[in-house]
């Protein structure tokens, strides 16, 4: 549609937070366990990140990109992914710092101090507090103003929330169905959003039904729409994600099978009340199997479990769909070493054949 990928810029902005911290915890990963180690690490991964987005400028996103455009044909803007990146560029260190306390915090068993409930209730009043400055402190100003001020105040209401939803019993037990079910497509809905209820490339309105005064009625019916369609496309993302990866069968629960046996007195009143377990133990006589011997008095050994079937016919298998033959000239085509593309092999794929699709898409002439 000649759309300027740039503005779907969130689904690669999480890929990128990613690969920086799963590079920054993998090197090194040995030595993890030592916190003086991972702070240093962290920080390091900190400062070179801001090194590069901060002070080369778009110098070195210049060079990937334009790399990207004469390889790839992938045509983005450096300085748009400067600013998504810059915007957000330290709350995913708080995010780790935040994880390493916590894991801290249970290790030296900070909760089970004396003084703990009064630091909970210490923290639940600031977080509140700060809930209440961030947000007078952003509507005090316009967008762009305070996207100056973003990378230093957004991991503030983050925190907040995350110590007001732990503060007490009640609050971490009470959920919200809405914003689960909101949560589950929250990705497509950064998608989505561009189509149903923004236009003209995020630089209009989309209206349903002419009219500005039937704003508000546009409004609710693009929003039906927009959840609608963003949990569709979620679905489907669900099922093309099992499709490439596979998918783990989730394990059953154990289950108890009642065995009627005479031999076994039945539970009495007393029994199920006070809710024992009675294990009855057979003689030992009765557990052992017959043991087969020859006419000549020999010990045959004993026969298995599940008995061996007998080879199929040919007009069987015929019957059954299975024409595999057991030459191994055939075999090496449609027998046991009959290749299957794993997911390595799947995602080399998709990334080749996007690959050929970017490089032989013709984009319209800019005048």
């Amino acid at each position: 549609m000649n759309t300027d990928y740039i503005s779907y810029y969130f689904s690669p902005l999480v890929s990128w937070w990613y690969l920086v911290i799963y590079v920054t915890m993998f090197i090194g990963a040995r030595y993890n366990d030592r916190t003086p180690f991972l702070i240093c690490k962290i920080l390091l991964s900190l400062t070179l990140v801001t090194f590069v987005m901060r002070e080369t400028g778009d110098s070195v996103l210049n060079l990937v990109f334009g790399f990207l455009e004469r390889a790839c044909g992938i045509h983005w803007s450096a300085r748009e992914w400067s600013f998504r990146v810059n915007l957000d560029l330290w709350i995913v260190y708080v995010g780790m710092f935040a994880a390493l306390a916590v894991i801290k915090i249970r290790e030296y068993r900070l909760t089970e101090h004396p003084q703990w409930p009064l630091a909970v209730k210490a923290a639940a009043v600031v977080s509140a507090l700060v809930f209440l400055w961030f947000f007078a402190f952003e509507l005090s100003m316009d967008k762009f103003q305070y996207n100056f001020y973003h990378p230093f105040t957004s991991s503030l209401p983050v925190l907040a929330f995350a110590v007001l939803r732990n503060a007490n019993p009640v609050l971490r037990s009470a959920s919200s169905k809405a914003f689960a079910f909101i949560g589950k497509c929250s990705l497509e809905t950064f998608i989505i959003q561009y189509h149903f209820w923004l236009a003209g490339d995020t630089k209009g309105l989309l209206l349903v039904i002419p009219g500005t005064r039937w704003r508000p009625v546009n409004m609710m019916l693009t929003t039906i729409m927009f959840i609608y369609v963003s949990n569709c496309v979620s679905q489907a993302t669900g099922e093309l994600t099992k499709r490439i990866c596979g998918s783990v069968p989730t394990p059953a629960l154990p289950t108890v099978m009642e065995v009627s046996n005479p031999r076994i007195p039945p539970a009495t009143g007393n029994d199920s009340e006070s809710g024992q377990e009675i294990i009855f133990q057979a003689p030992p006589d009765e557990l052992e199997l017959p043991v087969r011997k020859d006419n000549a008095g020999n010990v045959l050994p004993s026969e298995p479990d599940t008995p061996a079937r007998p080879q199929a016919r040919w007009v069987d298998r015929l019957a059954q769909g299975s024409s595999r033959s057991s030459t191994p000239g055939v075999n090496i085509w449609h027998g046991k070493v009959e290749w299957q593309p794993g997911l390595k092999a799947k995602l080399l794929i998709a990334l080749f054949g996007m690959w050929i699709l970017n490089i032989l898409w013709t984009y319209p002439a800019t005048t």
